[in-house]
């Protein structure tokens, strides 16, 4: 058994896309090699903005002998009338060099057949592995490639080295024209001579040596340790932000935290503009006293040692020639007036083929209004309204064009500063968050509202536009408004259908954008982001929330898209999972599906009911109906499956008494009818029929 290492050292990748190429190139190699029969023990990647890294153990030198059954003619002509072989079995023989004692006899389908078992012997790890790293490497996808050299293969960056070391021994290989060498680049700033690599162990010592350090998490150990230091000794506070602190593990193969200050004079500034600033645009990190307090300080991170604060005064610079403006900006931005700039929003693309974002605020006036009807808060709707007129315009001050990462919290501010209503301002504060899944909750139910409007505008345009998300490619962040719509609703309780809002904001973009009715168009675009919204839920379930997946596709409802009452039944049925209630349900839900199943709805008559056993069963299930819909009402489903299976002896007994299938069509229908009625209590909580047992 051996090693095998692989890296691949290119020039910087952007951090954004560094986790999805490591996770690419994994899956790729692993799926590959299984495929060919070569199974490692154990593996392990890491990966920088500059190299890729594969480690893979105990492989074996060869693939697996294979036994494989050849087929050759069938027996009607293989021999002659003399029991002799015939031509198309001499040829046969002579084709595999071997003699008609090796052959054997085959039963197909379609008679029998002569044939030979025969041995493949295995591929060489070495040739297979040959195979497997331009192909892997072709395969890979990125939302941008370049071409960037005569192999006019695109590619995310310039390859610089393919390393590909199996038993100590180099792999030769190519991909788009770079051949491969057991030589890789150190550090770029710290390290001058290529670096000979011979064995996994080698790998490590010389990149350590040359101040690269390979792994995520001595990466991750390193600065946050150094931080903690700093935190330690100066009695501060620093909360690292989970993206920025990505972006410098990524970014940095030998991390550094380096300290500086700006002049106390800017912390009259707003600290979110300070903060937000600092982690967007400059990837720098605020500080704050013990009392959470913002002070006149960052830290950074350095790809190399700062002892002569070189790296610290030139971020110094830089951040004062940066906050001088921020407080030109804010202090002359504050001199008009706010709500008059909207009309300057015509001049403002949303998107070339969607208009303007004064259009677009007029748009999201109407989704607000619907929005808070729909979750009955009407006595907000005024206020809601104004934000969304507003919540657009800090896209034309000046803070914003400079600084585009403040936009809606610099809308916000400005609004607070000229003392508008505080359900407005928090509205336009808050309504470009949550980012995705992951972000933090929003707290504001205004700036929620808001926030659900504007997302669900775009997704509805975007789709409209033809613009769709594959793979990792989420140009327009769809994806991301998508899980961030679905969160919010999580977060706020909102207890509301979402197919309602899909609906309405379809209605609002051809009303907007078409003179003509659309039918199909509309039909078509709300059937698109239905399915989507579908898919994200199931996802989301399954990714963030840990919820199985059978229990996912039991709990998805996709006639009503109430997310929030998709949560809170799929939590008491995960609840009843561990219960012996969940097998009853299961059980009685597969065989009331199987019995109704093909079936058009029918309704129950009381007068054919005919037998004892029907008849005490319908009288049950009228006394337990309106106690088991008042318990579902109330999301006390658990108690709903609870009276159910109070039911459950009566119900046996009818399935043991009772042949549902009467020949007598009425008997028959007023049957299936009384176990439809049934069946669609169960269906209101979950379709336990798709739990496995």
């Amino acid at each position: 058994m051996s090693d095998f290492l692989f890296e691949l050292g290119i020039e910087e990748v952007p951090v954004s896309e560094i986790k999805s190429i490591s996770e690419q190139l994994k899956n790729k190699f692993l799926t590959k090699m299984n495929k060919l029969g070569i199974i490692g023990q154990a593996n392990e990647t890491a990966a920088t903005n500059r190299r890729f890294m594969i480690h893979i153990s105990t492989l074996p030198e060869k693939a697996p002998d294979k036994e494989e059954q050849i087929l050759g003619p069938a027996k009607s002509i293989a021999y002659d009338k003399n029991g002799n072989p015939a031509l198309p079995l001499k040829k046969f023989l002579e084709s595999h060099q071997i003699s008609e004692s090796d052959l054997i006899d085959i039963q197909t389908k379609k008679g029998d057949y002569t044939g030979l078992n025969k041995t493949i012997q295995g591929k060489n790890t070495v040739d297979i592995l040959k195979e497997i790293i331009p192909g892997s490497l072709r395969e890979l996808s990125f939302s941008k490639k370049m071409l960037w050299n005569q192999s006019r293969i695109p590619f995310i960056r310039p390859i610089r080295n393919i390393l590909s070391i199996f038993n100590n021994q180099l792999i030769k290989c190519q991909f788009a024209g770079i051949q491969s060498s057991n030589l890789i680049q150190g550090h770029n700033l710290l390290s001058d001579e290529p670096l000979e690599i011979n064995s996994i162990k080698d790998y490590f010592e010389k990149l350590n040596k040359n101040f690269v350090i390979v792994r995520e998490d001595e990466r991750r150990e390193k600065i946050l340790g150094e931080i903690n230091e700093i935190q330690e000794e100066l009695g501060i506070n620093i909360e690292i932000d989970s993206e920025l602190l990505d972006y410098y593990i990524y970014n940095n193969e030998y991390p550094v935290v380096f300290m500086g200050e700006f002049d106390r004079k800017y912390l009259e500034l707003p600290s979110e503009i300070i903060s937000t600033f600092m982690i967007k645009e400059k990837k720098l990190h605020p500080v704050y006293d013990k009392q959470n307090r913002l002070i006149n300080t960052f830290v950074g991170i350095s790809n190399i040692p700062d002892e002569n604060k070189y790296v610290a005064h030139g971020n110094e610079k830089v951040i004062q020639a940066t906050l001088e403006d921020a407080k030109f900006f804010w202090e002359n931005d504050r001199k008009d007036d706010f709500r008059l700039l909207r009309n300057k929003l015509k001049n403002v693309i949303f998107q070339k083929d969607l208009g303007n974002y004064f259009e677009k605020t007029e748009r999201l006036e109407t989704l607000v209004e619907f929005l808070a009807g729909i979750n009955n808060k009407t006595h907000l709707t005024k206020n809601l309204t104004e934000a969304a007129r507003l919540c657009k315009n800090d896209l034309v001050t000046r803070m914003v064009r400079e600084f585009p990462s403040l936009q809606g919290i610099m809308g916000g501010l400005y609004l607070k500063e000229a003392n508008v209503n505080e359900d407005i301002w928090k509205s336009v504060y808050g309504h470009y968050q949550p980012k995705g899944f992951s972000d933090e909750q929003l707290d504001h139910l205004g700036a929620c509202l808001l926030s659900i409007a504007d997302k669900m505008d775009n997704i509805t345009g975007f789709m409209q536009i033809g613009i769709k998300t594959s793979g990792s490619t989420d140009l327009y962040g769809i994806r991301r408004d998508a899980n961030a719509i679905i969160k919010t609703i999580i977060d706020m309780k909102m207890n509301f259908d979402l197919d309602q809002l899909i609906q309405f904001s379809v209605e609002c973009f051809f009303n907007q954008f078409s003179s003509k009715e659309n039918k199909k168009e509309k039909i078509d675009l709300y059937g698109k982001i239905k399915e989507y919204f579908i898919i994200r839920i199931a996802t989301v379930f399954k990714d963030f929330l840990n919820i199985r997946f059978d229990l996912v596709t039991a709990i998805m409802n996709t006639d009503s898209l109430n997310i929030y009452i998709m949560v809170l039944r799929a939590k008491d049925v995960l609840n009843m999972k561990s219960t012996d209630s969940i097998q009853h349900l299961i059980i009685l839900h597969k065989r009331l599906k199987n019995i109704i199943k093909g079936y058009e709805s029918y309704n129950i008559s009381e007068e054919l009911l005919t037998e004892n056993e029907e008849k005490i069963l319908f009288e049950i299930f009228k006394e337990s109906k309106a106690q088991i819909e008042e318990s579902i009402l109330s999301h006390q489903y658990i108690k709903a499956c609870s009276t159910l299976l109070e039911m459950k002896p009566v119900i046996d007994d009818f399935f043991d008494n009772i042949l549902v299938m009467a020949e007598e069509e009425q008997l028959k229908k007023n049957r299936i009818a009384l176990l439809q009625r049934i069946e669609e209590l169960l269906s209101k909580i979950a379709n336990f029929s798709m739990i496995q047992e």
